[in-house]
Formats: C-alpha cells, sequence, structure tokens
C-alpha cells in the first residue's frame, strides 16, 4: 500500500475506474490503483474532483490537505468508526488523572529512550564524550518519568531531556548548516523545517490511523486538551520523532542530499523557512523510504509500527492495561555519513 503525494501545481485528482489519475492540461501524470491506494496527500493548488472524493470516502482512505510549503489544513475523513465503547473508554481515561498519567509516562518515556538509541546508534560511527554523557542523561530521564507523580513532574523530565537531546543533536549535525536549539512557528533555519516537516507529516498518519480504530484524536494524556490541538496524536507521535523524522532529517543533512541552496525564506512567515519545490518533492520520497523500509525494530516498516501503536492503545483502554508504545533496538542503527 503506498500514499500518494500530489504536488504538481495546477494539477487534478479524478477517479477512472479502479484507478486514481492526476491530470494536468490534458495530460495524465500519474496513474495508480485504488486498491494499492493508503491515504492521499495534497499539496496546494490542486484539485480533486467529486467522483474522487466519493470513492475515497467509499473505500475509507484518507485525504489530507496541505499549504504548498507543508502545513496541515485539514482532512476529509470516511464516517467515523462505530466504536463509541473504545471512544467512552478514552473519554473515561482522560478524566482519571492516575490512568491519564500511566498512558501520558509510557509516551514520554519511549521518546527518551528512542532519542537515547538515536544518539548511541551515531556514536557507533563518531565516538564522542559529550554524545555517550547525553544518552545517559536521557536513559535517566526516562526512568525518572516512569517515578513522576504528577503530570508536571513529568513534563519536567520530558523537558529535561529534550534539553539534552536537542544539544546533542546540533553535535550530531556535520552538514554546516545552523543549528541553534529546536525551534518552531516558524522555524528559523533549514534543520528547523526539516524537524518541522516530518513531524507534520507523521502527526498526520497517527492521526488518520487514530480516527479509522475509532479514537478521537483531540483528546490526550501527555498533552493537555485544547483548542483546536490534535493531543492524542500529540502523543502517539512523541516516540516517533527520534525514530521518523529525526533520523531522516540527520541522514538527509550529512550526506548532502539536502543543502542550503534547497530552502528558500518565507514570504509570508518572516524569518521561517521552506524546502523549495523540487527539494521538497525529494525530501517525500525520502520520508516514504523512511517509513516503509523493513528496521529490526519495525520489520514491516515504521508506518506499520505507527499503527500498531495506535491498536496496542486500543486495546490498553480498552483492557485497563499497561500501553507499551514502539522502541528501538539496539540493532535498528542508521548510518550518518558525511562527504
Amino acid at each position: 500500500m503506498a500514499v500518494l503525494y500530489v504536488r504538481e501545481q495546477g494539477s487534478s485528482l479524478c477517479k477512472r475506474g479502479g484507478r486514481l489519475l492526476v491530470e494536468k492540461d490534458g495530460k495524465q501524470l500519474l496513474e495508480i490503483p485504488l486498491r494499492e491506494t493508503d491515504s492521499v496527500a495534497v499539496f496546494g493548488n490542486v484539485q480533486v474532483t467529486t467522483q474522487a472524493l466519493s470513492e475515497l470516502l467509499e473505500r475509507s482512505i484518507p485525504l489530507a490537505f496541505f499549504t504548498r510549503n507543508g502545513r496541515i489544513k485539514g482532512h476529509l475523513a470516511p464516517e467515523a468508526a462505530k466504536n463509541v465503547p473504545l471512544r467512552l473508554a478514552q473519554y473515561k481515561a482522560s478524566q482519571d488523572e492516575a490512568r491519564a498519567l500511566a498512558l501520558a509516562k509510557a509516551s514520554v518515556r519511549a521518546k527518551l529512550l528512542n532519542c537515547a538509541a538515536l544518539i548511541t546508534d551515531y556514536r557507533a560511527h563518531y565516538p564522542s564524550a559529550e554524545l555517550e554523557q547525553a544518552a545517559d542523561t536521557l536513559a535517566c530521564a526516562a526512568d525518572k518519568a516512569m517515578a513522576a507523580s504528577s503530570h508536571s513532574e513529568l513534563l519536567g523530565c520530558e523537558g529535561a531531556g529534550a534539553a539534552a537531546y536537542f544539544r546533542a543533536f546540533g553535535a550530531m549535525n556535520r552538514s554546516g548548516l545552523p543549528f541553534e536549539t529546536r525551534r518552531m512557528h516558524p522555524p528559523p533555519d533549514p534543520v528547523n523545517a526539516l524537524l518541522s516537516l516530518g513531524y507534520t507529516l507523521a502527526m498526520n498518519e497517527l492521526r488518520a490511523a487514530a480516527e479509522a480504530r475509532g479514537l478521537e484524536p483531540y483528546i490526550g494524556f501527555l498533552h493537555q486538551i485544547d483548542y483546536g490541538r490534535p493531543s492524542l496524536a500529540l502523543d502517539l507521535l512523541e516516540p516517533f520523532r527520534p525514530a521518523v523524522a529525526d533520523r531522516l532529517t540527520l541522514r538527509l543533512i550529512n550526506e548532502r542530499i539536502l543543502k542550503a541552496e534547497d530552502f528558500a525564506r518565507r514570504l509570508s512567515s518572516p524569518g521561517g523557512v521552506i524546502l523549495t519545490p523540487e527539494a521538497f518533492k525529494r525530501y517525500l520520497g525520502h520520508y516514504e523510504s523512511a517509513v516503509t523500509e523493513p528496521r529490526k525494530a519495525a520489520p514491516r516498516g515504521l508506518r506499520e509500527a505507527m499503527r500498531e501503536d495506535v491498536g496496542r492503545l486500543s486495546h490498553a483502554l480498552e483492557g485497563g492495561g499497561p500501553f507499551q508504545p514502539y522502541l528501538e533496538s539496539d540493532g535498528c542503527c542508521t548510518s550518518f555519513h558525511t562527504t
């Protein structure tokens, strides 16, 4: 199954028989069988015909709308899953302080340990006392997170771990591109722009998977409920930030797959940085490889691992048991080469 990304400005997505077609100026640019389509993402000025919309809904294939630069605008989702008992269990857990804290702890622990795993993998190629200390700090923060007695204490553990992690991330950046720390809204440099883009794409996949399962993506446990915030999708994203977006970002910049000339300043957001259209197209190809290629900890790829996490959370909510999010294994390192 594949995700169809449509970025050709002025093109149209239509349906013909059992296939989706991308057309522009009377010419066919792409054709893909609907049975092989997992989800669809359109960017910018792309038209979607009523027939294509109807078929996507009929087949429960989610469709996400992004700006041309990759900011999520909204999505078209099939009819809500009919698993009302699961949603009720989610609502109940969100109102149970102890239960919500336990679920939040699991997400934070997995995130911190996966951050440590990325650093450890990098150290195998570039030994560094600074990175060793950061990995130890993250492991310690993960232990403290599991011992936290309140939501605020848990957030303190996560914050301390994140600070150590992004200091190490700067050391792992061997590309020459500037990176001081994690910044967003808007991302001020190419590295932060890549991180934000990866997080956005992965979060959209998790939101769609949660909705398909019958979960409410706006009610989370780690991220507090706020107007317009997909809190549960953000909870689910935490373990996959280092596993998907951070690993991919380091590979793309350290191997010089993306360089300074592949970025431009956003006119609509002073100080913000975006990928150029051609570089964005290449990024999507590398993102697809990152989430579909088999890994030791995810033999069917990280996209499937994200769906499995949604399933594990659903079972935990329904049965009242613990939630065990995705963890990177010691052997699933990614090499970060320099040229």
